[in-house]
């Protein structure tokens, strides 16, 4: 390209007079004639095998992020399951020990059943 379009600022003034040095097919021809021509020969679209390519790009990323919500479901489940199996194993031991020691030191009180109203497991505490 020849002109004095250069800088950070072009002038307008040279606007019209830059001419196009190649290729070959449009030597001499000024820029404004030839830009969408310049565009569509010099800018590469996208073929068959791009769109393609990024349709199995996405699905790929869509099905993983699916698997990995599925995958932390089943874990987060498993967790509380664990968590709640711990706590009533700890509840049970201290109703254990509460039981022994009411018995042992005399001052019953009407015993350990004092369930949550759960018909289903007696004596568990809340």
């Amino acid at each position: 390209m020849r002109g004095r379009n250069m800088g950070i600022f072009p002038d307008h003034k040279y606007e019209g007079q830059t001419v196009c040095q190649g290729p070959p097919d449009m030597l001499g021809q000024r820029l404004a004639e030839v830009g969408m021509q310049l565009r569509s020969e010099c800018h590469q679209g996208l073929g068959y095998w791009d769109y393609l390519f990024f349709i199995a790009i996405g699905f790929v990323i869509f099905s993983a992020g699916t698997v990995s919500a599925w995958v932390m479901g089943v874990l987060m489940v498993l967790y509380e399951r664990y968590s709640k199996r711990k706590s009533e194993e700890l509840d049970s031991e201290d109703e254990e020990e509460t039981v022994s020691r009411g018995a042992g030191c005399g001052g019953g009180g009407g015993g350990g059943n004092h369930g949550n109203g759960d018909l289903s497991k007696q004596g568990m505490q809340v």
